[in-house]
């Protein structure tokens, strides 16, 4: 059976595959200037055996060929917390985790815009959430920081990264690559100080022995 390197979003990065499967189709103008073609490969990675689709498309014109993976690569793997944060959160806050996973698969997919505006939604129903629904985003930003969620420097992070979601809805911006790692690094970041510190803080305490006073020594 061949093998080949392929993407392998379980592993990370490139890995050696066993190709099960290929199927190739080519086509020629009329005039013969230029021509093309694709090919299908169904990969199965020889670490984590999970399998998925390479399509690879060539024009004579172009530099390279263009290879797609079905599913796309990931952007970038979630935190470790985050298969359990519905767990540790409870269901009350299940939203957080499911608009987590709707903003991954939009950057997995290509789509900054949506994601971008997913964590503009996301950040305004966390506030809402904890402070209660005050009509706007400002306010709600006002009685995060005012109820000790966030300090004066993470809400000015904060106020960026809801400008970038708004942005994206309204004038048509389109983040890059390091714009988006700002956004999940800073939105993570929250999620975990809001939500998931505060648990571990207190299992840090009960672990930690107390201080014996001198006249208790």
């Amino acid at each position: 059976m061949n093998t080949t390197k392929a993407h392998c979003n379980t592993c990370g990065g490139d890995r050696n595959h066993e190709v099960h499967h290929k199927a190739s189709s080519s086509w020629d103008s009329e005039d013969g200037y230029v021509s093309g073609g694709d090919s299908y490969e169904t990969l199965q990675c020889r670490g984590c055996e999970r399998i998925h689709l390479r399509h690879t498309s060539w024009f004579s014109e172009d530099d390279k060929p263009i290879t797609t993976y079905f599913p796309p690569p990931i952007f970038r793997k979630p935190p470790e917390w985050f298969e359990d944060l519905w767990i540790d959160i409870g269901t009350e806050y299940r939203f957080i985790s499911d608009l987590l996973q709707e903003v991954y698969i939009a950057t997995q997919n290509d789509l900054p815009r949506l994601a971008a505006m997913g964590v503009r939604a996301l950040l305004e129903q966390i506030m809402i959430s904890r402070v209660g629904d005050l009509g706007s985003f400002q306010a709600h930003l006002n009685a995060f920081e005012a109820q000790g969620f966030v300090t004066a420097m993470q809400r000015k992070q904060l106020e960026a990264i809801l400008e970038a979601g708004h942005a994206a809805a309204h004038r048509a911006y389109k983040p890059g690559s390091l714009t988006l790692l700002t956004l999940l690094d800073l939105t993570e970041h929250i999620i975990e100080s809001v939500f998931l510190h505060e648990d571990k803080i207190a299992h840090l305490r009960q672990k930690v022995p107390r201080r014996i006073a001198k006249d208790d020594a």
